[in-house]
This record gives C-alpha cells, structure tokens and sequence, in this order.
C-alpha cells in the first residue's frame, strides 16, 4: 500500500514501546515501538503520476513558498512525502504482523486526518483487462489473448511484477514470449 502526506517531514508511532525498570539502573523492553517515517519528494520519494495528480486535487496546501530570488511560487509537489508499506516491510524486516498494523494505522489516519495521510488505491498502471487478476487459466492462453489484444508485454510483465499478483507462472509465460519476440524481430 501507497500513502501520501502534504508534509515533508511526516512520521508516526504506529505501536508505543513498552519497558520497565530493572535491578542496577537498567530497563527491559517489553515491547519494542513501531514507528514510521514518509520520504519527502525531494528526497528521493517516488511519486507516482496518479498519486501526484491526486494528492494536489486533495490536499489544501496552506502558504506558498517560493524559490530564492525569485518571485515564483515552488512546486507544491516538493512538500510531499510518500510511504510504500511494502518496501519499508522488507528494508525493516518487518513480521506480516507488524506490516498489518502499520497498514492498519495508516488507513485510520487516511480516514480520521485526511489533511496529513492520503490512502492512494490505484495503481499507477492499470491492468491490461479488467478480469486480469483474477485469470485462473494456462498461462500461454492468457499471452496469446495479450498479443491478439495488441499489448505491450513488457509493460504487462512490468504490471504482474510491481503491481500485479506476482503469479511465477504468469511471469515466466510473458518473459519467454518477450524473448520470442525479440528472437522474431528483423532488424532493416
């Protein structure tokens, strides 16, 4: 899941840590605190187009800045700041449990503070057909219909990839006809 603030410098405790006193000084921690922190844009945050074109339709950006010397207002795009809980997950090694409940939280500040957390449902590229994931069939069928169709099977398997279900079968359908493909290709 993708989540978008207007602030660059967004954070929140998802689990407080829970600790008690110990003999000499010292403290146990009971129950390690979760905590998660949105890459602003200008940080490397990657934005998608859609979740670009939502934020600013849904965000109210309060003040304007501007660029030094010059008097023309930045790029509100430059305040954002973007969470993708699935790459946290792994940069964190965090449980499925652990992933869960910041999934959870985020979505409850998208509904409760809907000015500082914005849940991005879309993906940024669409799926080739509307049934696309739910396709149960043989895998060389479902290409066929892909080329018959006329799609760019690179950006399908981009898709099945990243957004996708991440089906193995399906991938390896799609890689062996792009090769086939490029095997087939006479170049003038």
């Amino acid at each position: 899941m993708r989540f978008v603030s207007q602030f660059e410098g967004y954070g929140t405790q998802i689990r407080v840590q829970r600790q008690r006193a110990i003999d000499g000084g010292g403290t146990e921690i009971l129950q390690p605190g979760l905590y998660v922190k949105f890459t602003p844009v200008h940080s490397g945050g990657m934005l998608y187009e859609n979740e670009r074109r939502t934020a600013l339709d849904h965000f109210n950006f309060r003040g304007q800045t501007q660029d030094i010397g010059e008097a023309i207002p930045t790029d509100p795009v430059q305040r954002l700041s973007i969470l993708d809980t699935d790459e946290l997950a792994v940069q964190e090694n965090w449980s499925a449990d652990d992933k869960a409940l910041v999934e959870n939280r985020l979505i409850e500040l998208a509904s409760t503070t809907p000015q500082e957390v914005l849940l991005v449902a879309d993906t940024p590229i669409a799926a080739p057909f509307p049934n696309y994931d739910f396709y149960e069939g043989e895998p060389t069928m479902l290409v066929v219909r892909l080329i018959e169709d006329g799609y760019d099977l690179e950006i399908v398997l981009h898709y099945e990839r990243v957004f996708g279900l991440k089906r193995p079968h399906i991938i390896e359908a799609l890689e062996q006809a792009i090769e086939i493909g490029k095997e087939q290709t006479v170049t003038a």
